[in-house]
């Protein structure tokens, strides 16, 4: 139900714009990480949306952008008080990007490093975007994702990695690395792809999850 008094906004509602400054994002920003329209995000800062009737994709959207237990979206109050503190991951939308520090962040929990993982070198790499890929990658190339990748020079087998040739950054399975000939296809129309025979992309960095939305 919309809110049509001036009685003040439930705890787990504050705690979103309170949350969201916090980790330096506008309303735009966040509503883009989350995966819905800025016009949502206005309406679910001012208690004008009731978070349980949106769609478990918009909610869980929502709960990964903040950094958030998914509780602390719906729940006035949690156990202890506290919330963890975020650990804030840089947003690249293009190779370019990985050179500039004024870049989106995107948060998560601690529980949600990968084991093993250097949080330092953690960074989500955003498709679609200037990157080139192999087909074989597990995630899809058609849909909005947001692929967490560890940017050090690991090697996994059966991995997927992220890989450099030139100026141009993508993606590459470990069984496409090991083929005779590789084939790089640019996930931006404008770009060419990369054939490669008899060399091969440095690797910068090992994919360690990834989200979709529709």
């Amino acid at each position: 139900m919309p809110r049509t008094s001036q009685r003040p906004l439930p705890r787990h509602i504050l705690r979103i714009g309170e949350r969201r400054r916090e980790l330096g994002l506008t309303q735009e920003g966040l509503a883009r990480l989350a995966g819905f329209s800025t016009s949502l995000m206005a309406k679910i800062e001012r208690g004008a949306v009731d978070l349980r009737s949106l769609s478990a994709q918009h909610v869980v959207g929502l709960a990964k952008a903040l950094g958030l237990p998914l509780n602390a979206l719906l729940d006035e109050d949690l156990p202890g008080g506290e919330l963890a503190k975020p650990l804030l991951l840089p947003v690249y939308r293009a190779p370019e990007d990985l050179a500039r520090e004024d870049v989106e962040r995107f948060a998560i929990t601690p529980e949600q490093v990968p084991p093993g993982a250097e949080v330092s070198r953690l960074a989500y790499l955003t498709l679609p975007g200037r990157w080139f890929t192999t087909l074989d990658v597990p995630f899809p190339l058609t849909r909005r994702v947001h692929v967490m990748a560890e940017l050090r020079p690991l090697v996994r087998p059966g991995g997927v990695y992220v890989v450099r040739h030139g100026e141009g950054m993508g993606f590459a399975t470990d069984e496409a690395l090991r083929g005779s000939r590789l084939a790089l296809y640019p996930l931006d129309p404008s770009l060419p792809t990369l054939w490669l025979e008899g060399e091969r992309p440095e690797v910068v960095g090992l994919v360690r999850a990834w989200l979709t939305w529709e």
